[in-house]
């Protein structure tokens, strides 16, 4: 088993450790993780996978800028729209992963959410996300990736082949369980220290949330959302 911490990493558990996830004493996925498992590796290089999974961001519809090389930004419309891509280029997604069908190696392969470095689906602000994170407080004064924990939660996908999330948070001293915030199907039900069934269609919204202008109402929305696809 690898522990390898500061990259994004693969990440699965042993199909006969699967009741563990249901475990609500369990505070941590590295509890119960192995990190770029070579078994792992060596399958997804022979098949297809099963889902993408993405993170989806807020940004402002329009930006306006002061230089050609688009880095001075002097107003934006506080009309907001969900997208996946960061820095104008379509070939970026803030952050993605995808799901592959490990039972015959006898895992369940998983994506890590949260601010840990090592977590496929990290939410960060701008352009960069290694400078983000070396720089938050310019990047991020308001600490919107503050309000999603390090340790989020886990995308795993079932023995039977559907795609469900497990909501952990980073180890917690005060006594709560689950995120920093929890985690909220469809920004309505929230989501805490327990497993779901993922449906189709349905967003997880990740930490808090903030008040943006939309079809000429105020409405609250997550920065950061969850959504998955089937391939």
């Amino acid at each position: 088993m690898s522990r390898r911490r500061f990259s994004p990493s693969d990440s699965s558990i042993l199909l006969a450790q699967v009741s563990q996830l249901y475990d609500q004493s369990l505070t941590s996925s590295s509890e119960i993780c192995l990190y770029d498992d070579p078994m792992l590796a060596d399958l997804k290089s022979r098949q297809t996978p099963r889902f993408r999974v993405y993170l989806t961001r807020l940004e402002p519809r329009v930006k306006v800028y002061a230089d050609a090389a688009m880095e001075q930004t002097v107003a934006y419309s506080g009309d907001m729209a969900e997208v996946e891509i960061s820095g104008g280029d379509p070939a970026a997604p803030v952050a993605e992963g995808f799901l592959y069908d490990a039972t015959s190696v006898g895992q369940l392969m998983c994506l890590g959410v949260g601010r840990y470095p090592h977590n496929q689906l990290r939410p960060y602000v701008g352009d960069d996300v290694e400078d983000y994170y070396r720089r938050p407080d310019d990047y991020d004064p308001n600490c919107v990736c503050g309000q999603i924990s390090r340790d989020h939660g886990l995308i795993f996908l079932s023995p039977e082949g559907r795609i469900c999330f497990r909501d952990f948070g980073t180890k917690k001293t005060d006594g709560r369980k689950g995120s920093k915030n929890g985690t909220w199907v469809n920004g309505e039900s929230q989501v805490r220290n327990t497993v779901i069934e993922w449906r189709e269609g349905d967003y997880l919204g990740l930490g808090g949330r903030v008040v943006i202008q939309g079809d000429g109402k105020r409405l609250k929305e997550h920065v950061f959302k969850l959504r998955f696809e089937a391939i």
